[in-house]
């Protein structure tokens, strides 16, 4: 299963469970917050969050005279979870939104696949995860 497909079910379960009035069947939350959620109208999914150990769902609740609340869910995630960055050989060759590559030295090629290593497999990964400006996921 990829992590697409995790978070993709893991929201179907937890959405499925708020709109029925019910608690999230899985993960962690405060359920003083949800029992505030509980007070305004059906949910709505928001922003998915990323930690190298866990998956963070949030679920938006909105009321016209109460206003928005959030209510966040803590996923442990069943594997360790990494950020894969756009290496610098496809940031070089991207035109009109295509993202085509580039021709390297196969010396080249191998010094620029290590460099992606160490940004992926290492622990310089977790560093990505403190970013405030990273993608955030809504499925």
């Amino acid at each position: 299963m990829t992590l697409r497909e995790f978070v993709r079910d893991q929201i179907q379960t937890i959405f499925d469970a708020l709109k029925a009035g019910g608690a999230p069947p899985i993960g962690e939350y405060d359920p003083a917050q949800l029992k505030e959620c509980q007070r305004r109208a059906t949910p709505q999914v928001g922003a998915t969050n990323f930690l190298p150990d866990a998956i963070v769902l949030e679920f938006i609740f909105q009321d016209a005279s109460l206003g928005p609340a959030v209510l966040s869910v803590r996923i442990p995630a069943p594997e360790p979870i990494v950020y894969m960055p756009v290496p610098d050989w496809v940031i070089e060759d991207v035109w009109q939104g295509d993202v085509t590559g580039s021709f390297r030295f196969r010396s080249e090629a191998e010094r620029l696949l290590e460099a992606f290593r160490e940004q992926v497999f290492t622990e310089r990964n977790r560093a990505y995860f403190e970013k405030s400006d990273l993608p955030k996921r809504r499925d």
